[in-house]
Parts: C-alpha cells; sequence; structure tokens
C-alpha cells in the first residue's frame, strides 16, 4: 500500500473546510457579547451554520417566529416555545 498526497479532505467527500468562519456571515459575534437583556429578537447561528431567531428567556436561548393575527392581519413576533440549544454566534440581522 502507497501513501497518496491530495488536496482533497480525507475519503475525498464534499468540499475541503479549513476555517470554521466560513461557516458565519462576517457580521456575526460571539455569543459572549450577546444582548442577555431586552426583547429584541436576534439571530442565532448553530454550530452548522443554519440561522434562527432567537431571544434570552428565563436562563436560556428560545426560538420564536412570525405570527399573522387572523383577525387585524397584523404581524408579531412570539416565542414558539423551542430551544436553541448550542448557539455559537449572532447577529442583530
Amino acid at each position: 500500500m502507497a501513501l497518496r498526497y491530495s488536496d482533497k479532505p480525507w475519503g475525498g467527500y464534499g468540499p475541503k473546510q479549513d476555517d470554521w468562519r466560513n461557516r458565519f456571515p462576517a457580521r456575526s459575534q460571539p455569543m459572549d457579547t450577546a444582548p442577555t437583556m431586552g426583547g429584541r429578537p436576534v439571530l442565532l447561528y448553530e454550530p452548522d451554520g443554519k440561522a434562527r431567531w432567537g431571544l434570552y428567556h428565563m436562563g436560556a436561548w428560545r426560538g420564536g417566529q412570525n405570527f399573522t393575527d387572523p383577525f387585524t392581519g397584523q404581524r408579531q413576533w412570539r416565542l414558539d416555545g423551542s430551544l436553541v440549544a448550542n448557539p455559537v454566534r449572532w447577529s442583530s440581522s
């Protein structure tokens, strides 16, 4: 068995990812700077780079979404009861 050198990751599957910062937007910030007081939701980024809207409430990051009032048609953001388990970055929009 001979050693082979390649520019592909081990196994040859998928693109090579050297830098974890490529998964997050440039405007995102570390979680230790995230606002834990206030009522404005922020975008929370999970380790795989997916973003969800969330708010710090009762000691945990909780997810939410926009709801439309069926009577007035107004949209408002509400907590939906889900938890954002492991956010690693955040941004305001």
